[in-house]
């Protein structure tokens, strides 16, 4: 399909921030925000935005929630004791224009593949170099890595991963089309960014990863018979795994006693029992980001330590260390209900449509996209991965491929 120069530009956009995210916050924003301007440009003139907006059901019902979300925190702008900074804390939502970019400016399937290229092989490039830089420390459980970035390394295992599932997809394109040695060449960078995953020692990421597997794979799985059988199986290996642990690593996910208050474990445990006390106290409308951070000291955990304690020089504390938790506290009960929504739509969007898909690498790429949901989720149980920029611009990229796949299937892409 033919582009327009600004169409062009948008896409190139787009791939800087594919490659950019493995890298720095600064090269992706800077490729979303050319797509920005571009669409800026766009909206007003006579383009074809219009056009190309029909028939993507899913995702017009996406930017309804979209719509809601946003009303929702300028709503808290005006109640927020410091309404300028509320304001500032809601610049995120922007990152949520991802899936429209991704809609507009690929057109087809070829430009998906070179996104999704710039993607991966950013993401191996980048991990390649931290497993270099980290390879004294490789199993050292407290040694820990983050690539070729300065990004916290709970960010970059955020990041690495969603590309890892995104790459395990991917692979699967170049394979049906016989091109074995692309394939192989996916599968590699796939194996290097599993690599940067591991080397940030990130136990919630990596748990989720692990448990997300199997889901990718049943999800790809059409004949009843063959689930079932794929269920037995994954029940018998859980059945011989789990005992046989070492004691070691179950200790990596268990909380301390309640008067042990140093350690991640412990200080999570800490956030969420303030949270909840909160939750308690103002469970719909919520306290807003800056008057969360006042009413926090009312209800810290005595003893608290770490992110659990409040800063008295700052006047802040710590996020929640729980996407769902930290919006509830923040936005209320509204607010969460608003996230879950447009969180899982996607996912339930893909169960009502994925039988359409019509090539087998379609169902592959959504499959693995779906479950990107269901693993952002599950990260966010232990870190509020959805308060990162990067990670969120990671989870919503994968967002868009899914959306590109289940409603490009009825626009002929």
């Amino acid at each position: 399909m033919q582009l327009s120069l600004a169409q062009r530009i948008a896409f190139g956009g787009l791939c800087l921030m594919a490659a950019g995210l493995s890298f720095s916050i600064s090269i992706a924003q800077l490729g979303l925000g050319i797509a920005l301007l571009v669409f800026v440009a766009g909206f007003f003139g006579k383009s074809a935005l219009r056009e190309n907006w029909a028939g993507a059901f899913g995702l017009k019902v996406l930017y309804a929630f979209f719509v809601l979300w946003v009303l929702w925190r300028l709503f808290h702008v005006t109640i927020s004791p410091e309404p300028l900074a509320e304001l500032r804390e809601a610049r995120e939502v922007w990152l949520m224009l991802i899936p429209l970019f991704i809609w507009l400016y690929i057109p087809d399937q070829k430009r998906l593949s070179l996104f999704l290229t710039c993607l991966v092989a950013g993401a191996a490039i980048s991990s390649t170099w931290g497993i270099f830089a980290l390879r004294e420390g490789l199993w050292e459980p407290w040694v820990r890595g983050r690539g070729l970035t300065t990004m916290h390394h709970l960010n970059y295992a955020g990041v690495m991963a969603i590309v890892c599932l995104l790459a395990l997809g991917f692979a699967a394109s170049p394979y049906l089309e016989g091109k074995k040695w692309q394939a192989l060449l996916v599968f590699l960078a796939f194996v290097l960014s599993l690599g940067g995953l591991w080397i940030t020692k990130s136990r919630g990421a990596i748990a989720a990863f692990v448990l997300v597997l199997p889901l990718a794979i049943y999800l790809q799985l059409y004949n009843r018979s063959h689930r079932w059988i794929f269920l037995g199986l994954v029940a018998l290996v859980v059945a011989a795994l789990v005992p046989r642990l070492p004691e070691s690593l179950r200790e990596q996910y268990r909380l301390p006693p309640p008067e042990v208050h140093a350690g991640s474990q412990a200080e999570r445990r800490d956030l969420w029992l303030a949270g909840w006390a909160m939750v308690r106290d103002r469970p719909w409308l919520g306290y807003g980001d800056r008057g969360y951070h006042e009413a926090y000291p009312r209800y810290q955990v005595p003893g608290a330590m770490g992110v659990a304690a409040w800063d008295p020089t700052t006047r802040t504390t710590s996020h929640m260390h729980n996407d769902f938790l930290n919006t509830w506290v923040l936005y209320g009960g509204v607010g969460l209900l608003l996230q879950l929504a447009f969180y899982f739509w996607g996912f339930i969007y893909y169960l009502r449509e994925r039988f359409q898909l019509s090539s087998q690498k379609k169902r592959h790429l959504a499959a693995v996209a779906a479950t990107a949901i269901v693993l952002m989720a599950l990260m966010g149980l232990t870190q509020c991965h959805f308060t990162a920029d990067i990670v969120q611009m990671a989870f919503w990229s994968a967002v868009g491929i899914l959306f590109w796949l289940l409603d490009g299937e009825h626009c002929g892409r």
